[in-house]
């Protein structure tokens, strides 16, 4: 599975089930570098990094800038 749709099954997953408290981290060396939730009252997706907090209505947006973010978090990391 590619990763687009490897994170697009976690967007999918978040909203399935969004009346529960869940939230995805990727991390490296224990140290959370990006998490995604959703928000069941506001019906948004959440992506915070440091102390950013972004929201998207709609999964393609969520997942274009998941994917820019995780690029950019490998070119920092090469």
């Amino acid at each position: 599975m590619s990763e687009n749709n490897e994170l697009y099954t976690i967007l999918r997953t978040l909203e399935t089930y969004s009346q529960c408290d869940i939230t995805h981290s990727f991390s490296e060396h224990d140290t959370d570098l990006l998490k995604v939730s959703y928000s069941h009252e506001s019906k948004v997706f959440v992506i915070t990094q440091h102390d950013t907090v972004e929201t998207y209505q709609d999964i393609l947006s969520a997942l274009a800038r998941l994917e820019s973010l995780i690029n950019d978090l490998k070119s920092l990391t090469r």
